[in-house]
């Protein structure tokens, strides 16, 4: 597989870190790459995007995070298990309940390890957790899964996109990713078996749609 032209800038989601990234980054062979971190379990964040032309490739939160912030630079994105809105208001019904939020909200507090590890195992995974643990950026994290509303900046993104769903996802279910993204939208999501962990279970498709997403853009 012939590898990106333009840099890539993955962000990760709630509950992961930077290493999330490691499979997909393999497969993707020799590229210019950019892991950022929110740093739920490092002791300081890394959010800074690339100061040049670049492909921003999100999970999760990740995904949701990049449809607010991935500015002018951003030549496209690749969407993985991702959302355009996570939590549930009146006029969004197919949200996440926000008592299901708040939930885990408390339950981080009283055990983080537990929460965490309760979490992940139901993404799909139960590798053991990171040593160090940041409970106030994590806490962040789900302020903004409940509250940050991405719609409207999916509606005027002036970039290509591309959208990868798993139809066995158990975080961002497909009811959830249809509701996001209608419409012209539902044109772009690539559905796959699998479930919300996408770059690591299916990490070859992930970084077979990112090339042909550059190379798209790219082409003369």
């Amino acid at each position: 597989m012939t590898s990106p032209t333009l840099p890539i800038a993955f962000v990760h989601g709630w509950a992961f870190d930077h290493t999330f990234w490691n499979a997909t980054r393999a497969a993707l062979g020799p590229s210019s790459t950019h892991c950022l971190d929110f740093g739920f379990f490092a002791a300081q964040p890394a959010m800074t995007l690339p100061e040049h032309p670049y492909i921003g490739v999100g999970h999760s939160l990740g995904a949701l995070w990049l449809l607010r912030h991935h500015g002018p630079l951003c030549q496209g994105l690749v969407l993985v298990n991702g959302f355009s809105r996570f939590g549930a208001v009146p006029d969004f019904p197919d949200g996440i309940p926000r008592r299901v939020i708040e939930r885990m909200r408390l339950g981080l507090r009283r055990g983080p390890q537990g929460l965490l590890h309760s979490f992940r195992q139901r993404a799909g995974i139960e590798t053991p957790l990171p040593a160090h643990i940041e409970q106030g950026r994590l806490e962040t994290g789900l302020k903004m899964l409940m509250d940050m509303d991405c719609r409207d900046d999916l509606t005027n993104l002036a970039c290509p996109i591309h959208i990868m769903a798993g139809t066995q996802d158990a975080i961002a279910p497909p009811s959830l990713t249809r509701a996001c993204f209608s419409g012209k939208a539902a044109h772009l999501t690539q559905w796959l078996e699998g479930g919300h962990l996408l770059p690591l279970t299916h990490a070859a498709d992930c970084a077979r749609e990112i090339t042909a997403l550059t190379k798209r853009i790219t082409a003369p």
